[in-house]
C-alpha cells in the first residue's frame, strides 16, 4: 500500500466508502448519464486501490493527491485480471487528467456538504499533454477490415451492420448499441440517437447501404423479442465489451496493424468528411460535440483542406493575370 494511514483525530470519521455511497447517490438525483456514474464508481475504486475505502477523506492532503497522481502515472499496474497483457505500469496523461476532473468533482460535492473542509483536488493543475494525431483507417482497411466479417453468422453480422452505423452516422459505440428500430427513420433515411454522452437527441442522415443492411438486420431479429437493433443471439441488449472484444477478434483476423478500436469510426469518419471539403461547423453537428473546440480536434485535417480550399477559391487567383512589366521605380 502506497498512502500511510494517519490516525483519526475526529471521531466523526468519514470514511471514502462513505462518501462513495454518498456522492454516487448526489449524482443519481442529478439524473446523470448511466455512464457518467460508471465513470464516479470507478474512480472511486481507483482511488480506494491508493488509500483504501477506511481513509477518512478529511485526512486526505494535497501532499497524499499528488502522491496519488504519482502512483497513477508511475506504478499502477494496468490490466491486472488481464490474461493477455501483463507488466504494464501507468496511465496515460489524458486518462490521468480525465481521473482529476471527476476527483474534483467528488470532492466538491464532499465540500459542499461540509463534510472536508477544502477540495485537495482543485489546486492541483492538470498535466500537459501532447497534441496528438488522431489515428483513422483508409479506404483499402475499411474494406479490408469489413471483408474479414463472416456475413453467414449473425452475430457477424450485426457488428457488420453496427460498425456501418458507426462509420455513416459519426456515432459512438454505446450510442449506436442504445439504438431501437423506431429510431430509424427510412423513408426520411435517418437515424436519431436519443441517448448520447451530451444527453441530446442527435439526427444524423444515413446512406442506403446503411439504410439495406439496417433492414437486413431487423428481418433477422424478428425471431428475438426485443425493440433494440443489436441484440445478442439471445434476444438481449448487446453490451459495449462483447462488441469491442468482437470487433478486436476480427481485426486481428483482418492483418490490419493499426489498433482498430470503436471510435476509430467516428475519427475515419470526421477525418473524410472534412477531406471532401465538408464544413467544420456541420461536422460539430454530427458528432454532437456542444464546443466546436472538441471538433477543431481534427484540425491536423481541416488545415490541410483549408490550404486547397484557398488555392481554388482565393479571389486573387482569379485576378486578370497582368504581363510582368520592368520598372525603374525605387521602393521607400
Amino acid at each position: 500500500m502506497h498512502y500511510k494511514k494517519r490516525r483519526a483525530t475526529n471521531i466523526d470519521k468519514f470514511t471514502l466508502r462513505d462518501a462513495k455511497e454518498l456522492v454516487i447517490k448526489i449524482k443519481q438525483l442529478e439524473n446523470l448519464s448511466e455512464q457518467t456514474i460508471k465513470s464516479y464508481k470507478r474512480i472511486f475504486i481507483d482511488l480506494a486501490k491508493f488509500f483504501t475505502f477506511d481513509v477518512d477523506v478529511k485526512q486526505i492532503t494535497q501532499q497524499d493527491v499528488r502522491a496519488y497522481i504519482n502512483w497513477n502515472l508511475h506504478e499502477k499496474i494496468l490490466y491486472e485480471n488481464s490474461s493477455r497483457v501483463k507488466n504494464e505500469k501507468g496511465v496515460s496523461v489524458s486518462t490521468l487528467n480525465n481521473y482529476l476532473i471527476v476527483c474534483r468533482a467528488i470532492f466538491n460535492v464532499l465540500l459542499d456538504e461540509q463534510l472536508v473542509t477544502e477540495n485537495v483536488f482543485k489546486k492541483i493543475p492538470y498535466l500537459k499533454e501532447d497534441e496528438e494525431v488522431i489515428e483513422t483507417l483508409t479506404i483499402d482497411e475499411i474494406n479490408k477490415l469489413f471483408n474479414s466479417f463472416d456475413k453467414r453468422s449473425y452475430v457477424q453480422f450485426r457488428n457488420y451492420v453496427a460498425c456501418h452505423v458507426m462509420l455513416d452516422c459519426f456515432s459512438r459505440i454505446t450510442e449506436t448499441l442504445n439504438l431501437r428500430v423506431d429510431d430509424i427513420d427510412f423513408d426520411k433515411n435517418s437515424v436519431t440517437f436519443k441517448r448520447t454522452k451530451g444527453r441530446k437527441i442527435r439526427s444524423v442522415p444515413l446512406s442506403l447501404k446503411t439504410k439495406r443492411l439496417l433492414k437486413e438486420l431487423i428481418k433477422e431479429n424478428e425471431v428475438f423479442d426485443s425493440d433494440y437493433l443489436f441484440v445478442t443471439i439471445h434476444g438481449n441488449k448487446l453490451n459495449d465489451s462483447t462488441l469491442r472484444k468482437n470487433l478486436k477478434d476480427v481485426a486481428e483476423k483482418s492483418g490490419i496493424t493499426k489498433r482498430i478500436h470503436s471510435h476509430i469510426f467516428r475519427h475515419t469518419a470526421s477525418k473524410f468528411f472534412l477531406e471532401n471539403r465538408g464544413s467544420i461547423r456541420v461536422l460539430q453537428l454530427l458528432l454532437g460535440h456542444a464546443s466546436i473546440t472538441t471538433t477543431e480536434r481534427y484540425a491536423h485535417v481541416l488545415n490541410v483542406t483549408i490550404n486547397e480550399q484557398h488555392q481554388e477559391f482565393s479571389v486573387v487567383n482569379k485576378l486578370t493575370r497582368v504581363s510582368k512589366t520592368r520598372t525603374n521605380r525605387k521602393r521607400k
